[in-house]
């Protein structure tokens, strides 16, 4: 009788050790928490309107006391300057070609780099300034005051033939996806969204609000900065279904918006500073992607990578964030912080809750373990019922 309430007790014992480190360990699953910063891709504190493709990143720099463009690739690291005339802004890029604005001859003239071949060609030659470029494929866009105002001009790489797109004298912050180019307009005496669609020749207002600004476009959906509530929301339109949807509802202001594919990111300054934000079409969700007290400004997307230009060390460099490096949590509220840079909240799959020490092969705490503890709780009971 002792031998067998002795051994009950020492069953007891045991499952109950057992149970609590099961707990212990799966506590610890529940609250571990993962941080993902984002990549500094500049340390150099002047570089500003980055643009990406692909796995390159370009930007405007001044590292050398004067504007360049430069060029960084993810897979390899490498940083490269594209121009050395010190006078280059505003880069755009699609594929292996880069095209910005310069003004090495006094006036601003759109060039372009090409990556494979490492060959410079000027665009523009008409004396007039041409800025801010835009590149889609083999076509070119960009604003030109040839005429003494602002329109909008195309040039096409695989004819060489440049096409005069507006006439109104008001059009700037011209965007290309595919055949359709749009851009901003006032020439009702108040901003909105045009689109020009190139094989049928036919330009087609997207707003009529008269407070439209910084328009993007991807596939079927046009996005753009809209002012008639009193602060900047987003807005879409999509071309397929001719409906509008705005995006934010908040009263912060929302600025800048790109998109690709189901994501638009924007600048937001809800928080007291401007951040970065994202909406996703597909799951109607929004996610905050950046949480530093400085400024985070200029989103562009593409595929999964996010690229920004940041204030946070005191000037001005280029941040990425790799939206396939975890799954960002909804609803975002205080995001935490490492060291002064910004990490996204997020919502943990079994992969990334692993403990350090199981080298990601799972949790310890394992259902064989409560299994166990199980069988030696029923083996007490039937040892005590039989005393």
């Amino acid at each position: 009788m002792k031998n067998k309430e002795k051994f009950f007790s020492i069953a007891l014992f045991l499952a109950f050790l057992i149970s609590v480190s099961s707990m212990a360990s799966a506590s610890n699953v529940q609250s571990a928490s993962l941080t993902i910063t984002e990549t500094q891709v500049t340390t150099d504190g002047l570089a500003t309107n980055p643009t990406i493709y692909g796995d390159i990143i370009a930007w405007e720099g001044n590292r050398s006391g004067n504007e360049d463009i430069y060029m960084y690739d993810i897979l390899t690291s490498k940083k490269t300057p594209v121009t050395t005339s010190g006078s280059a802004y505003s880069p755009a890029i699609y594929g292996d070609r880069i095209v910005w604005e310069d003004w090495r001859n006094e006036n601003g003239d759109i060039y372009m780099y090409n990556i494979s071949t490492q060959k410079e060609t000027q665009i523009t030659t008409s004396g007039s300034n041409h800025e801010s470029p835009a590149i889609y494929d083999n076509r070119i866009v960009w604003e030109d005051n040839r005429s003494r105002n602002w329109d909008i001009f195309m040039y096409d790489l695989s004819t060489l033939k440049e096409t005069q797109i507006t006439t109104s004298g008001l059009a700037t912050n011209a965007v290309i996806y595919g055949d359709r180019i749009v851009w901003e307009d006032n020439r009702s005496g108040n901003n909105d969204i045009y689109m020009y669609d190139i094989i049928t020749s036919k330009e087609t207002p997207v707003t009529t609000s008269g407070s439209a600004y910084s328009p993007a476009i991807y596939g079927d959906r046009i996005v753009w900065e809209d002012w008639r509530n009193g602060n900047g929301d987003i807005y879409m339109y999509n071309l397929s279904t001719s409906n509008k949807t705005q995006i934010t509802t908040n009263e912060s202001d929302k600025e800048f918006p790109a998109i690709y594919d189901d994501r638009i990111v924007w600048q937001d300054n809800r928080n007291g500073n401007w951040d970065i934000f994202m909406y996703d079409l597909s799951n109607k969700k929004e996610s905050q992607i950046t949480a530093n007290e400085l400024d985070q400004v200029g989103p562009i997307i593409y595929g999964d990578r996010i690229v920004w230009e940041d204030g946070r060390n005191g000037s001005s460099d280029i941040y990425m964030f790799n939206l396939s490096s975890t799954q960002l949590k909804h609803n975002t509220q205080g995001l935490e912080q490492n060291n002064g840079s910004a990490a996204a909240n997020i919502e943990q799959t079994p992969e990334q809750t692993a403990s350090p020490s199981t080298s990601g092969k799972g949790s310890p705490s394992m259902p064989g373990f409560e299994i166990v503890s199980g069988i030696i709780c029923l083996v007490g009971a039937f040892l005590y019922k039989r005393r």
